[in-house]
């Protein structure tokens, strides 16, 4: 089943846009963010797995968007698994939202081989 989450994104902090729920992973599809201040401010995005908080994938690192300019990352897919949180962080001072679409598609049970 396809979603998409859209969050006016609070300002200098980590905001979550979303979690993978138990026992599903996530295909991303689309990363839309906008910057609706009156002047350039920077973003930051990041997955974040949920076996490691410490283990941050970088997909945007202090981009500047211009005044009411956006970024849309789209035409490649990003694989999340249970756990895993998509995590973006605006500059203090900016007023920011994104929208994040993402097809949520029920896990199959693992199977454990000898020797895990």
């Amino acid at each position: 089943m396809k979603h998409s989450v859209g969050k006016q994104l609070t300002a200098g902090v980590a905001n979550t846009l979303f979690t993978v729920p138990a026992g599903y992973k996530a295909e991303v599809s689309l990363l839309f963010i906008s910057n609706h201040t009156g002047n350039n401010k920077t973003i930051s995005a990041y997955w974040q797995h949920a076996h490691d908080a410490a283990h941050q994938i970088r997909i945007i690192d202090g981009y500047q968007l211009a005044a009411t300019e956006f970024i849309k990352f789209d035409g490649s897919t990003v694989v999340m698994q249970s756990g895993d949180s998509m995590v973006l962080t605006p500059e203090a001072g900016s007023a920011m939202s994104a929208i994040c679409t993402f097809e949520l598609r029920k896990e199959p049970q693992t199977v454990a081989f000898d020797g895990e």
